[in-house]
């Protein structure tokens, strides 16, 4: 499947491309022919680019997976009813309800 770097704005198969945005890779079933002057073809992807990018992306899960189980931990501890008591003194606290 051929990829494409987006240079400039432009516009493919309803969409628009732009090098800062969202859409800044163009890829396609079959090769374009002409090549748009708004995209560069990119080379294909080598077994230790991949291998390289995907290791790369598993770490990345991983740490963003261990600090959402410390964050869901962190909130699930969390309480703002406290103990009873006040912090200054050992008397219980006055809770109203409404």
């Amino acid at each position: 499947m051929p990829k494409y770097k987006v240079i400039e704005e432009g516009f493919y198969n309803g969409k628009i491309y732009k090098p800062d945005g969202k859409r800044s890779f163009l890829h396609t079933d079959k090769p374009l022919k002409p090549v748009p002057s708004w995209v560069e073809v990119m080379k294909a992807e080598t077994a230790a680019q991949k291998k390289k990018r995907v290791a790369a992306e598993k770490k990345a899960d991983a740490a963003a997976k261990k600090k959402a189980e410390s964050d869901k931990k962190d909130v699930d501890d969390l309480t703002f009813m406290g103990d009873g008591k006040d912090a200054g003194s050992m008397k219980p606290s006055n809770v109203e309800t409404l």
